[in-house]
């Protein structure tokens, strides 16, 4: 599996790691966790891990953006952790499309992140 998801309740921090592709699969065993802890918490944060992407399946697309588009407004705080350059400048860009504050940090800072 290259995406793994846990949550923590006693922070309402769910944390997704991307380690490769993401598949329908690994996609469908994160989602509906991820919204049932979301239904349960009303506002959660975010924590994404990417330690390597090697992109990911177009099938997830439209479930994807119909999950972000119904919760986005229950999400406070997302902290995306990578190394790989390009990430940076897309989540940047996405941040100013989305009323949730989103943040980037390197992976020696993931404690800062989770914090």
């Amino acid at each position: 599996m290259t995406l793994t998801y846990s949550e923590d309740d006693s922070t309402k921090t769910a944390t997704i790691a991307v380690s490769g592709k993401i598949t329908k699969e690994d996609y469908d065993a994160a989602i509906t966790p991820m919204q049932a802890f979301t239904d349960k918490h009303g506002s959660v944060n975010f924590i994404e891990i990417v330690e390597s992407f090697a992109g990911f399946e177009p099938s997830i697309i439209w479930p994807g953006f119909k999950f972000d588009m119904a919760n986005l407004k229950h999400i406070g705080r997302v902290a995306v952790v990578s190394d790989i350059g390009w990430i940076s400048p897309i989540t940047k860009a996405a941040g100013y499309f989305m009323s949730t504050k989103l943040r980037m940090f390197d992976m020696s800072e993931l404690e800062e992140a989770q914090a």
